[in-house]
């Protein structure tokens, strides 16, 4: 092995220098080149054997020659090494540099020239330009698009999300950039996205993941999306598409066609019962002439005359039900009449009673109320299904019902249907008035009860809310508005009367 002494440095540093992508260049003290290497001899637009012992201004014209002439000149003065960037033409061509110049020394300290490499950064600035163009394309792309775009970076312990569009922003609740960067974990309620065991699944098996998903959010309430997955890499491409509306429609749809259907039901059932209901009418009313001329004991006919009464009053209200059986199939509107809530609830009551007797007990608590506005076969139908509805929660021993009344402000009444039963999960709650939604088993439940009695309040001018707990109840709670009479003497109210309580 050779000393160090009797290495080839020159021989080396040629080899080096000719393999560089930079230009390398020495000059002398009057700018005349010393050497260039190929590269060098390239961007001059001229063989090397041409260019060595030629000046700047031979080799190029007067304004290419004078940037680079004036840089040589502050290397020289500097005495030491400089570094700049700059645009210049050279041989024709705008070029942008990355240039560094210094000054060679002989031993003894004395300046005989200076030695320069630049690199050409033109290519690198396209790139950079392109780069920027096409991440403009993309976001003037994906946010003119309805669909919420994501992509995230796999990382060992995050989802790292490192471009979205404004869609994906809403959807995480902060501005697209200013979520750059952040893990997905940081928003744990759009962890639905790209939960890591699908992402998992997808960069295992290099198929897109297609799907529909419904999530609750804070403050939209439930939503339907649908869901596309797709591996690039190490990253994952996610497209979210918001179909709320779309499945709305489709289940306003479904409701609507059934409706449909029981309409014309209705109007076969109304058919069949009126007749019957006409003779037995007719019969009740002759049975209640006859027995005032037969001469019966005075406790017998009494007894006898309740009878006959009661049964009139209940083919009065079967008449009111087989009316509202019509309207329902011809699709009328609804007729609405002051009347006394607390008969409604009472009637309800009798309906509901052969569910509630055995299950537990009805607590009734009735405040002092006016007439209210509404339709006394509607609102039985929806007590009633309320009613129904809170004997099937009720636990096997301990179940109680508290029918509540009260006045609510000066132009309302609310009625309360609370239980002690099992209560409403969260996940449920938002949904429990939707139409088809239902916790029974099949064939035990529609999921139509609570949405058709939700619509019957809206369109009687009034609301129908729930409470619950899991595990203490539910509080199901319909505000109805007064009767226009009452609701004017309710702006001078008088003094109630105490309210009655009692227990069935």
């Amino acid at each position: 092995m050779k000393p160090p002494s009797e290495l080839p440095y020159r021989e080396l540093f040629l080899s080096i220098v000719e393999e560089l992508p930079d230009a390398v260049f020495t000059k002398d003290l009057q700018g005349r080149y010393t050497f260039i290497n190929n590269m060098g001899a390239h961007y001059l637009g001229k063989p090397a054997a041409e260019i060595v012992g030629r000046t700047d201004r031979e080799l190029l014209s007067e304004e290419e020659a004078q940037n680079t002439l004036e840089f040589d000149r502050q290397t020289l003065l500097a005495g030491r090494t400089l570094h700049a960037e700059m645009s210049e033409q050279m041989a024709g061509v705008r070029r942008d540099w990355l240039s560094t110049k210094g000054v060679i020394r002989r031993p003894d300290g004395q300046v005989v020239g200076l030695f320069g490499i630049s690199r050409d950064l033109s290519h690198h600035r396209r790139g950079e330009a392109a780069q920027r163009q096409s991440e403009a394309l993309f976001r003037a792309a994906a946010s003119n698009g309805f669909d919420a775009f994501f992509i995230l970076r796999g990382e060992p312990e995050h989802l790292r999300l490192l471009r979205l569009n404004s869609h994906a922003g809403s959807l995480l609740g902060c501005e697209a950039r200013a979520a750059e960067g952040q893990p997905l974990s940081d928003f744990p309620h759009a962890a639905f996205i790209a939960p890591r065991h699908l992402c998992e699944q997808v960069w295992r098996t290099g198929r897109t993941h297609d799907d529909e998903v419904d999530q609750l959010l804070p403050g939209k309430g439930r939503r339907w999306f649908r869901r596309q997955l797709c591996a690039v890499g190490d990253c994952m491409a996610v497209t979210v598409r918001d179909i709320t509306v779309q499945r709305e429609n489709e289940l306003r749809l479904r409701l609507n066609e059934r409706m449909a259907s029981i309409g014309m039901l209705a109007a076969g059932v109304a058919h069949e019962i009126n007749n019957p209901l006409a003779f037995v009418s007719s019969n009740l009313g002759f049975i209640g002439t006859e027995l005032g001329r037969l001469a019966l004991p005075e406790e017998d006919g009494r007894e006898l005359m309740e009878a006959v009464n009661e049964a009139r009053e209940g083919t009065e209200r079967m008449r009111l039900i087989v009316e509202s059986l019509r309207a329902l199939s011809r699709g009328d509107a609804v007729n609405t009449h002051p009347l006394e809530l607390h008969e409604v609830l009472e009637n309800s009551v009798h309906l509901a009673w052969g569910r509630l007797r055995g299950r537990g007990r009805l607590v009734r608590d009735y405040g002092e109320l006016p007439e209210v506005l509404g339709n006394s076969v509607q609102l039985a139908q929806v007590f009633t299904n309320l009613l129904i509805n809170a004997v099937h929660a009720l636990p096997r021993s301990g179940g109680e019902i508290h029918l509540v009344t009260r006045p609510h402000g000066t132009s309302q009444a609310m009625v309360e249907v609370r239980d002690n039963g099992c209560g409403i999960p969260v996940e449920n709650l938002e949904r429990i008035f939707e139409p088809f939604f239902t916790t029974r088993p099949v064939g035990e439940g529609t999921g139509l009860g609570l949405s058709i009695s939700h619509d019957i309040i809206r369109g009687l001018g009034g609301t129908l809310s729930v409470d619950s707990v899991v595990g203490q109840g539910s509080t199901f709670r319909v505000l109805l508005p007064l009767a226009r009479a009452e609701a004017a003497e309710a702006e001078d109210p008088r003094p109630a009367g105490p309210g009655r309580h009692f227990v069935a």
